[in-house]
């Protein structure tokens, strides 16, 4: 299990700022987190809170010019052409936007998302060769192929024109030296030579540039707008940082979502239970996403490709429908996994980073059983689902260790690889398992501190209960797009008597909490935190860190406090 979890203040908050805020009407609660976060002037807040910025100019992302011309010619000569895209959110996403645009400029255009069980992520040559053989003659990458440098080579030996549009990391040798796909043109914001000012842009941020410059190029009369709410979506639920441009994009696809979802997503929010004028970041992260996701992970993305395209609301109800009943099947599927990884775990011999393998893993969700083993752990953690000869799985890491550089320090042990500091997919030979298990807890050794090993949880304000209010869940919803880089409003309240608890939910998954500071007394909810029900009992002590929200039921809206963590009264550390 993790040492105890450390509890930061990030930044005590300046009075004359509180005071200055409150004189232009600003909440005292949305004050101190603002100024937690160094947005401590007023013209910060105003640039903070305002969404009339602007995008940088699409053609100064290194490959885009090439790019654009080649696709203005590729219309004007009618080939055929293929978008080829990766099975989540991010991938979908920027394959229908990227279609759909290219369609309207009149290209001969289709989609290619393989399939996560027969074909694995990103380009393999079996699929550039069927759409040659085809007639294609031009194939764009979006949200995969900048680590793809063989199936590129190969895809160009073909006759195909190659453009890869990525956000992943690039690939860097075993002397440091950046390797990119021999493409046409290589977009991605993480080139080391690419002087695009943002380089946090998901993929379907990536895609939609190239629209965007396309369309300059073209001097075409394309509504740009229409695609906001796809580049919301993608961006989400990539979990990329939702700062600078990623900010910009996110606020006005959510407006777009809010005022005119398209087909597909207004089916998609009603079977989710998502009211149309309150969807947000969090209606993404946790509700539109997964289900979205879900297609892949146990069908076939098309899926959800056809609901976020379709023109039939009738086509679009039906397809939601489907969606939701395959989330619920993963939904299933993921507790039995996970709680089968933690049998594995118990077995073994306490390393710094988790490695769980076995042949009933379901491809399609070893990422999330990662995801939850981190969570439970605070672990490096690798899930796998062994086969015979390959080995196909998934990572997640903790902050302070790079998981895909440990990759790259024993590369040549991959079918194939990519992905992220925090996040990673391989395809590995069963044969080199266990020298792999040896390389990272050789490299993790010494990087892996006891500090690193410890949940630190930032909190941006101390707050009474008293404190808080509906209005208080106002303003911070200024702060929405909330997410990577922007998390939601962590605040603390500490000393708390605690009144009553109770396990709720699915097999007392969760944790129902009544807590009081003397200034009142306030609900509190913990998802995921149903164990710790046996850890404490009606008079302990607690410090909380959480977001306050507005939960409405039959028509009552009541305040309560949403629990990120929990643990005996102990004070918190401040920083300066």
């Amino acid at each position: 299990m993790p040492a105890a979890q450390r509890w930061f203040l990030k930044r005590r908050p300046s009075e004359q700022f509180i005071q200055e805020m409150g004189a232009n009407h600003f909440d005292p609660v949305l004050a101190a987190v603002l100024y937690a976060r160094k947005i401590d002037t007023l013209e910060h807040v105003r640039v903070f809170l305002s969404n009339a910025d602007e995008l940088a100019d699409p053609f100064q992302m290194a490959g885009m010019e090439p790019a654009a011309e080649r696709l203005a010619q590729a219309l004007r000569q009618q080939e055929r052409l293929v978008v080829y895209g990766d099975f989540d959110v991010d991938g979908v996403s920027a394959t229908s936007l990227l279609v759909s645009a290219l369609q309207q400029l009149g290209a001969d255009v289709s989609p290619y998302i393989p399939d996560r069980f027969s074909e694995s992520y990103g380009l393999n040559n079996a699929a550039l060769k069927k759409l040659c053989d085809k007639g294609v003659k031009l194939v764009i990458t979006v949200d995969c192929g900048i680590r793809s440098i063989p199936e590129v080579t190969y895809g160009q030996s073909l006759g195909l024109d190659m453009i890869v549009t990525d956000h992943h990391s690039v690939a860097v040798g075993p002397d440091d030296s950046v390797r990119l796909p021999p493409a046409l043109a290589v977009l991605n914001p993480k080139r080391p030579d690419c002087p695009y000012p943002f380089k946090g842009l998901s993929g379907v941020g990536v895609a939609y540039r190239l629209v965007d410059a396309l369309s300059r190029h073209m001097a075409a009369d394309l509504d740009l707008s229409q695609f906001l709410d796809l580049v919301a979506l993608g961006t989400v639920a990539d979990v990329v940082p939702l700062v600078e441009e990623n900010r910009l994009l996110v606020q006005r696809g959510l407006d777009r979502m809010r005022q005119a979802p398209r087909l597909g997503l207004a089916a998609l929010l009603e079977v989710a239970g998502v009211r149309q004028d309150l969807v947000d970041s969090q209606a993404i992260g946790f509700r539109l996403g997964p289900r979205l996701n879900a297609a892949g992970r146990l069908q076939t993305a098309m899926l959800a490709y056809n609901l976020l395209l379709s023109q039939s609301q009738e086509e679009a109800k039906r397809l939601a429908a489907t969606l939701n009943e395959v989330n619920q099947e993963r939904q299933h599927l993921l507790e039995c996994q996970v709680e089968q990884a933690r049998t594995i775990l118990e077995d073994g011999d306490g390393q710094k980073v988790l490695f769980v393998a076995g042949k009933d893993f379901h491809e399609g969700i070893v990422g999330l059983v990662a995801s939850r083993l981190v969570e439970e752990f605070y672990r490096p953690t690798l899930v796998m689902r062994q086969g015979p000869h390959l080995t196909r799985g998934s990572a997640r890491s903790i902050e302070g260790f790079n998981i895909t550089r440990a990759m790259d320090h024993c590369s040549s042990l991959f079918t194939r690889y990519g992905g992220h500091a925090m996040a990673a997919g391989f395809t590995i030979p069963t044969k080199n398992l266990p020298a792999f298990r040896d390389h990272l807890q050789s490299y993790s050794a010494d990087l892996l501190t006891e500090d690193i090993l410890s949940p630190r949880f930032s909190v941006d304000a101390l707050v009474k209960l008293g404190d808080l209010s509906e209005e208080t869940c106002d303003a911070l919803a200024l702060l929405e797009p909330c997410g990577e880089g922007n998390p939601p409003p962590a605040l603390a309240s500490t000393g708390l008597r605690l009144q009553a608890l109770q396990p709720i939910g699915q097999e007392g998954k969760h944790l129902r909490m009544y807590v009081a500071d003397g200034t009142r007394t306030l609900q509190a909810i913990a998802f995921r935190m149903g164990h710790l029900a046996t850890h404490y009992q009606p008079g302990a002590m607690l410090d909380l860190i959480y977001r306050p929200n507005i939960n409405e039921w039959q028509g009552e809206r009541t305040l309560q406090l949403v629990v990120e963590a929990i643990r005996p009264s102990n004070g918190i550390n401040g920083k300066s």
